[in-house]
C-alpha cells in the first residue's frame, strides 16, 4: 500500500493517523483551540519519523534540530537537507538549535496543520518554526 509492505499493525496505525487528523480537521472548524486526542497522540508520536518523509518537501537548507515534546514527553532530532528525517534522539545533541512544543502540536506540523492561529506555546531556539512549515505544507 502506497509503495510500502504492511502489516495489520502498519495499516491500523495508518489509519489512526488519518482518523486522528482528520477528527482535528472537524473539530477545530467549531472549536479553534482543538488539540488531537491525548489517546491518539500517545500512539502516532512513536510512529511520527515514518511520516516525515513522505509528508515534507524539502527545501534543500541543512538544519539537524533537536525536538523536544510534551505529553508525552519525547525528543527527537529533526534533520532537513536533500530529504527530511526524524529519528529518536541518542541523546548526543546539546549546543543545537531547539524546537519544544506540545506532542500532538509535533504531529499537526508534519501533516501541515500548524499554522499560525492554532499554534500552541512554543519554544523555538536557533530555528525558525515557519520555515519548518513550509517544508511540511500538509496533505
Amino acid at each position: 500500500m502506497f509503495g510500502m509492505d504492511l502489516d495489520i499493525t502498519g495499516l491500523a496505525r495508518m489509519r489512526l493517523s488519518e482518523h486522528a487528523v482528520h477528527t482535528w480537521d472537524v473539530a477545530v472548524a467549531l472549536d479553534p483551540a482543538a488539540t488531537i486526542e491525548p489517546d491518539a497522540v500517545a500512539l502516532l508520536i512513536g510512529m511520527l519519523g515514518q511520516s516525515v518523509g513522505r509528508s515534507a518537501k524539502p527545501d534543500g537548507q541543512q538544519r539537524r534540530v533537536r525536538v523536544v515534546t510534551t505529553d508525552p514527553e519525547r525528543s527527537f532530532i529533526l534533520e532537513t537537507g536533500p530529504a527530511v528525517t526524524l529519528t529518536e534522539s541518542d541523546g548526543d545533541d546539546e549546543g543545537l538549535p531547539e524546537l519544544r512544543l506540545p506532542a500532538e502540536a509535533l504531529i499537526r506540523l508534519v501533516y501541515g496543520r500548524l499554522d499560525p492561529a492554532h499554534t500552541p506555546s512554543v519554544e523555538a531556539k536557533g530555528v525558525d518554526l515557519d520555515e519548518l512549515r513550509a517544508i511540511f505544507p500538509g496533505f
